[in-house]
């Protein structure tokens, strides 16, 4: 599978004053596409945390761009965590954030982390990125 790539629409709600999309819906974007990844290839609703981000903003995207492209790389497997690159792209193909993000499977019923299966860390694995 290598690269996992999900476009999301840019909303009127995500700019701000200076017309361009504010920093922190970049958070979402990025959730988005994560949430779109994990579906894909896990197989079902994404349950899970973040308890670790890293993000660098590094070009503006507006609202006339419509819409952007999230990329997600898995860099690390754990046995609860997973640990991915992620990019939201602008229409331009530009990099507008660079972000890692770490995340651990959560059961929400038991209310603690939860481990990937060898069936879902194969998956996985066939997501990591190069090198």
């Amino acid at each position: 599978m290598g690269i996992f790539e999900h476009p999301v629409g840019v909303r009127w709600r995500d700019t701000d004053a200076l017309g361009h999309v504010n920093h922190a819906v970049f958070l979402t974007y990025l959730e988005e596409g994560r949430d779109a990844f994990y579906t894909r290839v896990i197989g079902a609703e994404p349950s899970y945390v973040v308890v670790r981000l890293e993000v660098d903003l590094r070009a503006q995207v507006r609202h006339e761009d419509r819409q952007v492209l999230v990329r997600v790389e898995v860099e690390r497997v754990g046995t609860t965590s997973l640990t991915t690159r992620e990019a939201v792209l602008a229409r331009s193909g530009e990099v507008a954030a660079r972000a890692r993000v770490v995340t651990v499977r959560w059961d929400a019923a038991a209310g603690r982390p939860a481990p990937f299966t060898e069936a879902e860390r194969a998956r996985l694995a066939g997501a990591m990125a190069p090198g």
